[in-house]
C-alpha cells in the first residue's frame, strides 16, 4: 500500500475514532466536567506510558525525550494546541448535539480563509469564495437564528476544530523529529500540568462505570491521535483535508445509534452544504495544461 493511501486510510480510521471518542465524551459530560475528562485521559495516557517505559532497556532514556524533546518548543506548542482543541470539543459536544457539533467544527477552514481575506488581504479565488457560501449558509441552515442552536454554545466546536487544525499544522511541521508517540505522549504531559491546577475546584468523583467509560475514552482518542498524527507525517495536510469530512457521515450513524437520534431536514442540509464547501476548499486543482 503507498504511503498517501495508507495516509487517507489513517485519516478515515481517525475520523470514526474522533467522533466516537467524543461520543463517549458526551455521555461522561453527564456526571464528569469537560475539563475533568480532558485531565483524566491526559493522566490515563501518561501512567500507561509509564508503566510502558518500565520495560524498556533504557526507560530513562524515554523520560528524557518525554521531558527534554528536540525541538522542544514546536512540540509544546503543538501539545498545547492539542489540549485547548480537545478540551473545547468535549465542552462543546456537552453542550451541542454529535452531528451539528461535527459539522459547526468543519466550519473552522471556511473561517480561516475569510479571515485571511478580511485581515490578511489575502487574494481570494473565485473557488474559495464558492466555499466560503457555501458554508456560511450550512452553518446557517445547521443553527438557524431563532432555532435551538442559535446560542453561543455553537461557537465551541468551531474554536476547538480551530485548534486542531493549527496543531495538525503543528504535527507536520515536527515530523523530523517527532513520531505517533511523541505527539501523543507531549499532549497527555500538557494535558495533567495545564489542567491539574484546576481539578480541586472541578473535581467530580466518578463512579466505576464512569472510571470504566473514561477509560475506553482515553484509549479511543489515543488510538485516534495516533492515526492522525501518523497519517500527516505520510502526506500533505491539504492533501488529506477533504477525508476528513467523513466525520459528519460517522457523527450521523452514531447519533442514531448512540442517542437514538436523526437530526432534523434543516441540520442535514446544513451538514452536506458545509461538507460541501471544505472540498471545495480542498480538493486538489488540476494542473494547468502546458
Amino acid at each position: 500500500m503507498s504511503q498517501p493511501v495508507f495516509a487517507v486510510m489513517l485519516t478515515l480510521g481517525a475520523g470514526l475514532l474522533y467522533t466516537l471518542g467524543y461520543a463517549i465524551a458526551k455521555i461522561l459530560a453527564a456526571t464528569l466536567d469537560p475539563v475533568q475528562i480532558t485531565f483524566l485521559r491526559s493522566a490515563i495516557v501518561l501512567a500507561g506510558a509509564a508503566v510502558f517505559a518500565l520495560r524498556l532497556r533504557d526507560p530513562a532514556a524515554a523520560v528524557r525525550r518525554l521531558v527534554a524533546p528536540p525541538q522542544a518548543k514546536d512540540q509544546r506548542l503543538a501539545a498545547v494546541l492539542l489540549i485547548v482543541s480537545t478540551t473545547l470539543a468535549v465542552v462543546g459536544y456537552s453542550l451541542v448535539p454529535v452531528t451539528e457539533a461535527s459539522a459547526l467544527g468543519f466550519t473552522a477552514p471556511i473561517i480561516l480563509v475569510l479571515l485571511g481575506a478580511l485581515v490578511l488581504r489575502e487574494h481570494v479565488t473565485p473557488r474559495r469564495w464558492v466555499a466560503l457560501a457555501l458554508g456560511f449558509a450550512g452553518m446557517l441552515a445547521v443553527v438557524r437564528p431563532g432555532g435551538d442552536l442559535f446560542t453561543w454554545a455553537a461557537a465551541v466546536p468551531v474554536s476547538a476544530a480551530l485548534m486542531y487544525a493549527l496543531y495538525q499544522v503543528m504535527t507536520r511541521r515536527i515530523r523530523g523529529v517527532a513520531d505517533e508517540w511523541d505527539a501523543t505522549l507531549q499532549g497527555a504531559l500538557a494535558g495533567v500540568v495545564m489542567l491539574a491546577p484546576a481539578m480541586p475546584f472541578l473535581w467530580r468523583v466518578p463512579d466505576a462505570a464512569a472510571l470504566a467509560l473514561v477509560v475506553v475514552y482515553a484509549a479511543v482518542q489515543t488510538a485516534a491521535l495516533l492515526c492522525i498524527a501518523g497519517a500527516v507525517r505520510r502526506a500533505e495536510v491539504s492533501g488529506l483535508a477533504p477525508w476528513h469530512y467523513s466525520r459528519i457521515v460517522f457523527a450521523l450513524i452514531l447519533d442514531a445509534i448512540l442517542f437514538a437520534r436523526v437530526p432534523g431536514a434543516w441540520a442535514l442540509v446544513g451538514c452536506a452544504l458545509i461538507a460541501a464547501g471544505g472540498l471545495v476548499l480542498a480538493w486538489p486543482r488540476k494542473p494547468a495544461a502546458r
